[in-house]
């Protein structure tokens, strides 16, 4: 595992060095890159082979499907799962690959290619977002990845076509019950009155005692609020599917993460604080010029509600439920402010980043993984110990 693992950081490497050195021919980068993602998708595929969600999957999907009912998706495609090499496990493997070539995407849409393989580890490995890839919440995390051209579209950050913003959405809806709730969560830079805050936020800032627009954010915050229990409303009454998983959530599942309260997702918050700072003082960019870019605004917000999410599980606030918003919170944040380094062009401000997570996996998760006791209530790195065909389910 620790080869796969340093294979990954070098094949991001050369891929840094092949696009700086000019690229020479096209098909050395495609092959590069094809490589990187396979070995990401045989690295998660064998280090998630004996978590929960993959064993339990994996042993019902062949006889007993209740364990996805309302996810439509996954009952369409179980009979090809039962045919793969460690079942669910690999379909985990090939999820995380889809958050690396998404990270690819956005690099070459960007031209950042020359950072194209570092994203890749920065995604993938990050801590915010440990219980997709480190806890296998593949249903969830292919949800969220389907639904990420949604937040490009609504951030203004990429041109999406259209059939994508119909397609992808429709099909994350069926992969996870959790889907709608991070629709909306995308949807939030198309919030009324985020086109519209920049003037009154930027006279605020300069004369807040002349300014503040306290009736407004009141007028405001009493309408979401009013509108919130309106969707809700009419969700509880339309959607028993839902209704049935919220209340399996709310008081008869006992299971709730802390991973955002880990110590590796504060230093990552840090380190991606200090690239903020580092390029607001590159760009001299001042809090008023910073508050009136739209870019800004949606950093601020997704750090805001990834906060919101560290708070109620710190408070021991329905962690049941926000548990499981904050790793969409979390992919949602990191893309937000690639897209904010990338409008100002300091892409080498992810240094500090990438620093933290890169030292995360090597010192917690790659060194401790000889600590595991294998074999019995297999984790996270306890990798399988027989061949595929060897398995019974």
């Amino acid at each position: 595992m620790a080869v796969l693992f340093l294979g990954q950081v070098l094949a991001a490497a050369l891929l840094s060095r092949w696009a700086v050195s000019g690229g020479g021919r096209r098909l050395w980068g495609r092959a590069i890159a094809g490589l990187l993602l396979a070995q990401v998708a045989l690295f998660f595929t064998l280090a998630s082979w004996g978590t929960s969600d993959i064993t339990k999957l994996s042993h019902f999907l062949s006889f007993d499907r209740s364990a996805i009912k309302g996810e439509p998706f996954w009952l369409l495609v179980s009979p090809l799962i039962v045919a793969l090499p460690f079942r669910m496990a690999t379909v985990h493997g090939l999820v995380a690959a889809g958050y690396g070539a998404a990270a690819l995407l956005l690099a070459r849409h960007w031209r950042a290619w020359s950072w194209a393989g570092w994203w890749v580890l920065l995604i993938c490995c990050s801590p915010l977002l440990r219980g997709f890839m480190q806890n296998s919440h593949s249903r969830q995390a292919l949800s969220t990845l389907l639904l990420l051209p949604v937040l490009l579209w609504a951030g203004r950050m990429a041109r999406v076509p259209r059939p994508m913003l119909v397609v992808l959405p429709l099909w994350g809806l069926t992969c996870h019950t959790t889907a709608l709730f991070t629709l909306l969560l995308a949807l939030l830079p198309r919030l009324p009155g985020m086109a519209t805050w920049p003037a009154g936020s930027v006279r605020w800032f300069q004369n807040p005692w002349r300014a503040a627009p306290w009736r407004v954010l009141a007028l405001a915050l009493g309408g979401l609020i009013v509108v919130g229990v309106l969707a809700g409303h009419w969700a509880w009454e339309l959607v028993p599917m839902l209704r049935s998983k919220l209340d399996s959530y709310w008081s008869q599942q006992g299971y709730a993460n802390s991973y955002p309260l880990a110590a590796a997702v504060g230093r990552l918050q840090l380190a991606m604080a200090i690239g903020v700072v580092l390029t607001c003082q590159q760009r001299h960019v001042g809090p008023a010029r910073f508050l009136a870019c739209d870019r800004s605004r949606q950093l601020v917000l997704y750090s805001l509600v990834y906060g919101l999410v560290e708070g109620a599980l710190a408070l021991g606030l329905v962690p049941q439920i926000t548990s499981r918003l904050a790793d969409p919170a979390g992919f949602f944040l990191l893309i937000v402010w690639l897209a904010w380094l990338e409008h100002y062009r300091c892409l080498w401000a992810a240094l500090p980043a990438l620093l933290v997570t890169l030292d995360y996996w090597l010192v917690e998760r790659l060194a401790g993984s000889q600590t595991l006791h294998c074999g019995s209530n297999d984790t996270f790195f306890c990798v399988p110990d027989r061949w595929p065909w060897q398995v019974r389910y």
